[in-house]
C-alpha cells in the first residue's frame, strides 16, 4: 500500500478587532406597579469590538459574525418587558499589528474625515454624543 504524502499548509493566524453593532428591542407592556421611568423615543444600539484570531481578514469576518450571533440574547427587564439584543452587522475589521497582546496594544483604530471648519467639540458631539456632558 502506497503512503500518501500530505503537504502541511501552515498559515499563521493573526489577531483582528471586529467591530459589530447590535440593536436593542424592547417589547411588551411594562408592569404599572414596577415602572418608574419616562418612556422616550430613543432606540438603543450597542457597538462592540470583538477580539478574533483568524488566518485572514475574510475568515475574521466569518468568525466575528458567528461570535456576534452567539452573543444575541433576550431577557425580562425589571419592568416585565422583553429585551432582545440582536446582531445587525459587522461594521469593520482591523488587523492588529502588535503580535503580542499586552498593556497598550492598539485594538482598533479608524480615521474620521470631517470638514476643516468642524471644531473638536463639534466632532465629539457629532460622533460621540454619549460622552458630552450637558451644561446646567
Amino acid at each position: 500500500m502506497k503512503k500518501r504524502l500530505r503537504k502541511k499548509v501552515t498559515q499563521e493566524w493573526e489577531w483582528f478587532a471586529v467591530k459589530v453593532i447590535y440593536e436593542c428591542k424592547i417589547s411588551g407592556n411594562p408592569s404599572p406597579e414596577k415602572i418608574n421611568y419616562e418612556i422616550d423615543d430613543l432606540n438603543t444600539f450597542e457597538e462592540t469590538i470583538l477580539l478574533i484570531k483568524a488566518p485572514s481578514e475574510e475568515q475574521a469576518y466569518l468568525i466575528g459574525e458567528k461570535e456576534a450571533l452567539k452573543n444575541e440574547t433576550d431577557y425580562l427587564n425589571q419592568f416585565g418587558e422583553t429585551v432582545e439584543w440582536k446582531f445587525i452587522e459587522i461594521l469593520d475589521c482591523f488587523e492588529l499589528f502588535d503580535k503580542k497582546l499586552q498593556t497598550g496594544t492598539e485594538l482598533y483604530s479608524r480615521f474620521i474625515r470631517v470638514p476643516k471648519d468642524l471644531s473638536k467639540d463639534d466632532l465629539i458631539f457629532q460622533y460621540y454624543p454619549e460622552v458630552v456632558k450637558e451644561n446646567n
